[in-house]
Parts: structure tokens; sequence; C-alpha cells
């Protein structure tokens, strides 16, 4: 019996991982898919969980490797709020001080009036050894990081999007890539973001839902100097009219803003650089009409818009929904968020990181994806759900709008309170 005991216990020791020596391809080299990478390695390392050999993570994205530092030119949120985490993701994979290096003027959210007198500033209460609770980063800036600290082990493919995916009968994934090549992989990470081609294949169900905004969009060329405020904050403007505004660095020297609309049907959208000179004349002559209520800087930085950077897009989101089987989607390709949320980056390295941390300490894949899901789709929903309200709130009139910035303030004032009393 004895020996009976020696032998099963040294069975039991040596039971391989499940992803042991397994393949696991990524589609998407964006923010949720590159933070999935490097968490893997570090929360590995830092763990007592041996996958020997660990599996190979290869990454497929459609971006060539120089539009991945330079393609995107506009900036995003990072906070540490119970709606966001990006802040503490960033901190545990000691990314945080170097982003904070890189970061933009203005760490906190101000709600303006028409004017751009203050009403609201909101400023998340500080997480305990974090020195900030909230930054602007640009997302090209962002992305470059992230990609530079990607481990050695992981292979990236630029310029080489999955183009299609089949579910095996064995459990695998095989994806074709570009050149008519295919792919057989054990586990299928779908990071290719809100618009994904993937999504479009194999949940055809699933499909964005317009919010009810519409957007148009821009940022200035390069500036001698930020106006005011946005040397100091970001944020959104409250027209009263049914127009909400929002103005916030895009990167050290030039700055974004967009005028939004309620709307019950979408308008056709319009990608940066793809717009000719008469109808950017036509779009820019409208911003202007939709602005005229508010004060400066709005006219200021409509004036020197670089006029390839303007564009029009429709507010959509994605109801979140569970994953079966070896193919996990993340970040917006999961549960897509509108701009109005603020919260999409945060989302999706939140993804990133936690389906990481999932996959080394689960027993098997099964139970994996669906502890991920246990945590990815109830934050995901609430700050879709946020984004639908800050949708009504920017858009408000008349005493709806008093309403609801009057409960802004409430909520600034409880916050503020409770940041007061941890100092």
């Amino acid at each position: 019996m004895y020996l009976y005991f020696i032998s099963n216990r040294m069975t039991t020791s040596e039971e391989k991982h499940y992803l042991s020596g397994k393949k696991i391809i990524v589609s998407g080299g964006g923010i949720g898919g590159i933070t999935f990478c490097i968490a893997f390695q570090q929360l590995l390392e830092k763990s007592n969980v041996v996958i020997d050999p660990p599996p190979s993570i290869i990454v497929y994205e459609r971006d060539t490797s120089i539009d991945a530092i330079g393609r995107e030119g506009y900036s995003l949120s990072l906070r540490s709020d119970p709606f966001s985490g990006g802040i503490q993701i960033l901190h545990k994979l000691g990314l945080l001080d170097e982003i904070m290096e890189e970061s933009n003027p203005g760490k906190h959210f101000t709600l303006f009036n028409y004017d751009f007198s203050p009403l609201v500033q909101i400023r998340p209460p500080p997480v305990e050894d974090i020195p900030v609770s909230s930054l602007r980063i640009a997302r090209s800036k962002l992305r470059e990081i992230l990609v530079k600290n990607v481990p050695s082990s992981v292979q990236i493919h630029w310029n080489c999007a999955i183009q299609s995916a089949k579910e095996l009968d064995n459990g695998n994934v095989l994806v074709e890539l570009p050149d008519g090549s295919q792919e057989e992989c054990h586990l299928f990470i779908v990071a290719d973001g809100s618009n994904s081609c993937i999504r479009r294949i194999l949940r055809p169900d699933h499909q964005l839902r317009f919010a009810g905004a519409v957007s148009i969009v821009g940022r200035t060329h390069a500036l001698d100097t930020l106006p005011s405020p946005l040397n100091k904050t970001f944020g959104g403007a409250i027209g009263g009219d049914g127009h909400f505004a929002f103005i916030a660095p895009s990167d050290r020297t030039s700055a974004l803003w967009s005028i939004s609309y309620l709307t019950d049907t979408p308008r056709e959208a319009k990608s940066a650089g793809t717009i000719n000179d008469q109808e950017l004349d036509r779009i820019l002559d409208e911003a202007k009409e939709r602005t005229k209520i508010f004060g400066e800087p709005l006219p200021t930085l409509i004036k020197e818009t670089l006029r390839s950077s303007v564009a029009i897009f429709n507010a959509k989101d994605l109801v979140p929904f569970r994953n079966t089987g070896s193919v996990v989607f993340i970040g917006d390709a999961q549960h897509a968020m509108s701009p109005f949320a603020g919260n999409g980056a945060n989302m999706a390295m939140m993804d990133g990181y936690q389906l990481a941390d999932q996959l080394i300490h689960s027993k098997d894949l099964t139970g994996a994806v669906s502890n991920y899901d246990n945590l990815s789709i109830p934050r995901s929903t609430s700050a879709i759900q946020m984004s639908r309200r800050t949708i009504n709130i920017g858009h408000s009139q008349g005493i709806w709008k008093f309403m609801y910035v009057t409960m802004l303030k409430m909520m600034a004032w409880y916050f503020d309170l409770n940041y007061k009393a941890d100092e």
C-alpha cells in the first residue's frame, strides 16, 4: 500500500497542465490582445504553477508595425474607479510609471456648462500604493509601450489579419490567413475590436446596436500651447439644446474635439482620411453650426482642425455574451462600448489580464473561460449601462439638464468626501 501511495503521488505531481505544449493564437494586437501576452508571461513567472513546456503564443495583427504606434490620433482615459481598473492593471504589470511619463496634461474629468465654466469635477479616490487614480494618454503611445513590453517568446505577425476561423470536431480551431494558408490552434483568443470579422463568422447573432448618438470628431494640428482648460483638465460640455461637446488633449501638443446629437437612426459613418474636400467643408460647417452655443475653447479647436482627422461615427455597443469551447472573445469583440463610456481601454486591459490569470490557475479550459466570463460580463455590462446614462445626461435639455447636473454634483461631493476621509 505504501508503494502504491508513492506511485500515485508521483503520477499526480507530474500531471501536466492542460495548456502544456499547446498553441494559442490571438487575433488582434490591440490593447486587450497585447495585455494578455504580457500578463500571461508575468503571472506564470510569479505563480507556483508549472507549465512545461509552456504554450506557444502567436499574435496576428492587421496593422503594420509602424501603424501600430502611430495610426490612431486620439487619446483615452485610464482610471482606477470601480467601473474601470486600467490603472491597477498597469501597476500590476509594472508599466504605470512609464505610462505616467508619457501621459497628457489634465488628470481628471470635468463636466462643463456650454460656456465651459465647470459644473462638476470627477476625481476618482486614490488607490493604496498607486500614485495616480486617473490619467489620459494618446492611444498610440499606450499601444507603443505595451508592444515594447511583449515577451520575446511571443510571435507577432504584422499586416496579417486573420480572415476567418472554424471550430473543428476535435475541439481545436482552424484559422485562415491572408495568403490563403491555414493554421490550427488549441485556443483561439479573439481581440479584433468592435467590428470583429471573427465574431460575424462565429457569432452572427451578436451584433452591434446603435446607442442613439452621432458624433462629428476631429483633432487639431500641433498647437503652440493647449488652450485653457485643456492644460489642467478634459471633459464634456452640455449645450442644453441637445448637443454635447467633448474636448481633451490628443497628445501634449494637439487637442481632440467632438460634437454629438441624438437621432433615431444612425448616419453614414466616415473614417478619418476618407472624406473629400467639398464634403469636409460641409461637415466642418455643420460642426460650427451645431456648436454655436458653446464658448471657447471649442471654436478655436474647430478652427485649428487638421482636416485629415475629421470623421463621423455612430455610437454603438454590444451586449456581452458568454464564451464557449476553444474560442474566447475579449475586449470590444465581446462587449463593445461607445466612446461615451470612456472605458474601452480599461475593459480591454482587465480582460487580457484576467483571462491570463484564469488560464494559468484553473484546472481546465472550461473552468478558466467560465471564471473569466464571470468577471468580465458583469463589469462590462455596468460600463455599457453607464455609457447609455452618459448619453442621456450629455444631451439633456431644460429641466432634465438641471436634474442630471444636480445628481452628478451629489455624486462628486460623495466621492470627494470619501477621498478626503481616506487622506
